[in-house]
């Protein structure tokens, strides 16, 4: 009995207090739950499934905790047949699909209703992701069994409807006090962020990019923007840019993506200048085996334009234990680096921003 009682008491901060009313966004529902330390909040939408089962439901879940991230769901509704370690497809706006499988990007468990299959997207899948949720129209879906017959069982489809959940990422945001916090849904998405909301950066759609910058990605044989490819890329949706004051304009293009990474190309616009408008930037790179040198792309680039600090990623793998991390300051006329980290042993420990130390400048 005394242990039971320690368990409970242990569960009591996270007991649920008071559902508070469902806000409806468009096809997305916001719903949050009070608990002892702080609303437990969770968007969800649902579109009809096309095979193999009766709808599939989208869920970005967070828990109140400080630290905690957040996490995509799909469930599969009234499913008609087991699926064997389920593979999960996703393409926005008919673009290219990204695929994930159990493992390392996904867990998959039964769901609490019955008939019902939860595919779990890992925290770095989400993360990769949710942006996406904000920026299409459509989310195609197709889940089917790894090394099914395709004849025996169904692959699961649907199309889930997008538009409302940059709003229902905002109102959870102000529910758990998160508002312009580097954690919060809105920044990691991206769009509604104090930065984006006072006009410094801005999406970039594949039709907004300058017709000249558009040129020079083609030119540049980025995976992308190939034009033999029949449906370019949505993964060039990503691409943004941001006010460097004194009328330039900093162009962070996609190039290319892989399994962790989103290479990106990057160009200053000087309006001033007849030729060379956009000027592509060159960073300097190390790794142990050939030391430093330049490199035209950056992966997985963020931008703050209240600081003027630009920071890339390049994960050595899905876990980031391992890889490099690189921040640059813009100085008016340049990018100055202000700090390196390199980490290429893969061995679980440690984040991009704690890596070994290869170079700090002066601030």
């Amino acid at each position: 009995m005394r242990i039971i009682l320690l368990v409970l008491l242990a569960l009591a901060p996270f007991a649920a207090l008071a559902a508070e009313p469902a806000q409806r966004f468009d096809g997305w529902t916001s719903t949050c739950v009070e608990t002892k330390v702080g609303p437990d909040c969770r968007i969800v939408t649902e579109a009809a499934a096309q095979d193999g089962a009766r709808a599939v439901r989208l869920a970005a879940q967070r828990s109140p905790q400080k630290d905690a991230p957040p996490h995509l769901v799909l469930t599969l509704l009234g499913l008609r047949a087991p699926l064997t370690r389920p593979r999960l497809a996703l393409a926005v706006d008919g673009g290219p699909p990204l695929r994930f499988g159990v493992g390392a990007d996904m867990t998959v468990a039964a769901g609490a209703e019955p008939d019902t299959l939860d595919l779990r997207l890992s925290d770095g899948a989400s993360r990769r992701l949710l942006p996406f949720l904000r920026r299409g129209k459509a989310l195609q879906t197709t889940i089917m069994a790894e090394g099914a017959d395709p004849a025996g069982v169904a692959p699961v489809g649907a199309e889930i409807p997008l538009p409302g959940f940059g709003a229902a990422a905002a109102a959870v945001d102000g529910r758990q006090k998160r508002t312009d916090r580097p954690d919060a849904l809105s920044e990691l998405i991206g769009g509604a962020n104090a930065a984006a909301r006072a006009g410094l950066i801005r999406d970039v759609t594949r039709g907004a990019i300058p017709e000249t910058l558009r040129k020079l990605m083609v030119a540049r044989d980025c995976p992308v923007w190939d034009e033999a490819e029949a449906n370019p890329s949505f993964l060039a949706e990503q691409s943004f840019a941001a006010d460097l004051g004194s009328g330039r304009t900093l162009w962070a293009i996609v190039c290319s993506s892989g399994a962790t990474n989103v290479g990106f190309a990057l160009f200053v616009e000087d309006p001033s200048k007849v030729a060379g408008r956009f000027e592509l930037q060159l960073f300097a790179a190390f790794t142990e085996s050939l030391g430093w040198s330049g490199v035209e792309t950056l992966s997985n680039v963020s931008y703050e334009p209240e600081k003027r600090r630009l920071t890339a990623i390049e994960k050595g793998r899905a876990a980031g234990d391992c890889g490099v991390y690189g921040a640059w300051e813009w100085v008016g006329e340049a990018f100055r680096m202000i700090e390196y980290r390199v980490k290429e042993e893969c061995d679980g420990v440690g984040e991009p921003s704690k890596f070994p130390i290869m170079f700090r400048g002066d601030r």
